[in-house]
């Protein structure tokens, strides 16, 4: 009875695992046997995956936001190899990153009105340009990341909103379907 069971449970991963082969699908990043599809993992078209970082507009208070969010976006971007970084008078598109808002605020507080629980947030907007003419090859919309916390570890909770928001973005630029 138990071979039985697994068995059936190999079966059924192998229909799974045919099921999604068949249908195209591929995990983020990933591609052919050979290495990745340059075409499946970037909505951009690969004329234009020759990019730049062309300014992040920063209005908060807070400096360590614009350096933080340079250094997240070429790690994420280059670590899913769907665009290779150049300087800016070579790329054929450039990046632009507009943070609308940054927050710190109590979400629960104690009946002394202390902070008991905590939330940063972060929205902001990822826009890729043509670099010929600044057309607008792809917009993210604003976007919204938010991260609760404790007392005591904002910092933590400032470097994890941040990277989220960027996985988000990268994760938002490989969607093709």
């Amino acid at each position: 009875m138990r071979g039985m069971k697994r068995v059936f449970g190999l079966v059924l991963l192998l229909a799974a695992t045919w099921t999604l082969c068949g249908c195209g699908y591929t995990f983020t990043g990933q591609g052919t046997v050979l290495g990745p599809d340059p075409d499946a993992v970037s909505r951009l078209d690969p004329a234009f995956r020759s990019m730049a970082i062309a300014r992040v507009e920063n209005p908060t208070v807070e400096p360590w936001l614009e350096p933080r969010l340079r250094s997240l976006i070429r790690d994420e971007f280059t670590k899913r190899r769907f665009i290779t970084w150049t300087d800016k008078d070579k790329a054929t598109s450039l990046l632009t990153v507009v943070i609308k808002k940054f927050t710190r605020s109590t979400m629960v507080a104690g009946q002394q009105d202390q902070s008991v629980k905590l939330s940063t947030g972060l929205t902001l907007t990822f826009q890729v340009k043509r670099a010929s003419d600044g057309a607008v090859l792809w917009d993210s919309g604003e976007q919204a990341q938010t991260e609760s916390f404790f007392p005591g570890d904002s910092d933590g909770a400032d470097l994890r909103v941040t990277d989220l928001a960027v996985r988000r973005m990268a994760d938002l630029m490989t969607e093709n379907y």
